[in-house]
């Protein structure tokens, strides 16, 4: 009789990294936070672009099987190509598929809208909330705010809904045009089908790939070349974003959405921690732990405060394989990068030049040690800005 396979040497690694990201908890003055690893950008056969993503049950087999996630969101287009049967069906499967405790999937959707307003992952806490009709697209050639965008926030407001920007710099993307921090808290700033969209000199840009491949970002750049929706574009215009990532097509394995979740986790626990911009992408099991200390107060990444001191963010990575590079970047402008090539990385960072009475932002990319030959980088993890105003002298 033949004997069983036995567990393979990455998936048991796998599992210990699953584990400690599970097991990790933030003291956050006296709240405990957690990480609940997920995403909400899968598609299956109810999209009409959904032949290679296999079915409805088939995501289901990957978020709880394969990925050992917490949550998940279905986030076919239009609800199912716009059919209230499918948009039904899919809302079924995240009530069957509801484990209290232990792994509690969203109601989401793409709303699938062209540049320069762009696809945006919709997600609520509550079933029923029917789709949204479009109004017509604005033009590219005119930068003002768009109906239908205003729209769609409205209705996320109605119905206590997020939504995020994806692919941003792509022909699914937009121009930044619009903004409402309430509704709109975080952008996908990473997509496993396709590109970084963080800013043009970053790890996996189209720019960045170009000049590895003496090409073109056009040609790099999959799903169109639309430059002005840069994520770093966005953040010099004061948005609030905080930072996910999550896969799109044929993806696997390559964009987690980590909410930093207080209490039970619950649907609403999940959009509660986005709305408070406690979130971070990464590309592997990575874990993120970035704050900054002021008047007794720790600040985590994602929040907006005041110091009178220089700030000093204090930086935690733990990464499923050695961390090569991590770099802090500062209004746009790399301020501080280390190589430490170990797997845990712990070290506080003082700003030498802050300006008093200016509120900047801060963030922290962790890039590990590629995992292959010719790969263009390791794996990634973005920690979500912090926005801080000095007001020492």
């Amino acid at each position: 009789m033949a004997e069983a396979a036995g567990v393979s040497a990455d998936t048991t690694a796998e599992r210990n990294d699953v584990r400690m990201m599970r097991d990790y908890r933030y003291d956050l003055n006296g709240e405990s936070l957690r990480i609940w690893r997920g995403e909400f950008h899968r598609h299956t056969e109810l999209s009409p672009d959904g032949g290679g993503d296999g079915g409805l049950l088939d995501m289901w087999r990957y978020a709880i099987d394969a990925a050992a996630f917490d949550w998940i969101g279905d986030g076919d287009h239009d609800y199912g190509n716009g059919r209230e049967y499918s948009w039904w069906t899919t809302q079924k499967a995240v009530t069957l598929f509801t484990l209290p405790g232990h792994f509690v999937p969203v109601y989401s959707y793409e709303r699938s809208v062209v540049y320069p307003e762009g696809h945006r992952n919709c997600m609520f806490a509550q079933r029923g909330v029917r789709s949204l009709p479009r109004l017509p697209i604005s033009s590219p050639d005119k930068f003002a705010p768009a109906p239908d965008t205003n729209l769609l926030y409205m209705y996320l407001h109605h119905f206590k809904g997020l939504c995020a920007s994806h692919t941003s710099a792509t022909q699914m993307g937009t121009d930044w045009r619009n903004n409402d921090p309430i509704v709109e808290p975080f952008v996908e700033i990473y997509q496993g089908d396709r590109n970084n969209y963080e800013r043009p000199d970053a790890p996996r840009s189209a720019v960045t790939e170009a000049k590895l491949k003496q090409s073109t970002p056009e040609k790099e750049s999959l799903g169109g070349w639309r430059p002005l929706g840069f994520v770093n574009l966005a953040l010099l215009k004061g948005y609030r974003l905080a930072f996910q990532s999550s896969s799109d097509h044929i993806s696997t394995h390559l964009s987690y959405c980590n909410v930093l979740i207080s209490g039970e986790p619950t649907r609403e626990a999940i959009l509660d921690a986005i709305r408070k911009r406690r979130v971070y992408g990464a590309t592997d099991n990575i874990l993120a732990d970035v704050r900054c200390r002021t008047g007794g107060t720790d600040h985590l990444m994602g929040e907006e405060f005041t110091t009178t001191d220089a700030p000093a963010l204090r930086v935690k990575i733990v990464g499923a394989k050695n961390i090569a590079k991590v770099v802090i970047v500062k209004d746009d402008v790399v301020v501080h990068e280390i190589t430490p090539n170990t797997r845990q990385v712990e070290f506080t960072w003082t700003d030498p030049k802050p300006t008093a009475g200016k509120t900047s932002y801060y963030y922290v990319r962790g890039e590990q040690a590629p995992d292959m030959d010719g790969a263009s980088s390791g794996e990634l993890v973005w920690a979500s800005p912090m926005w801080i105003k000095y007001d020492g002298k």
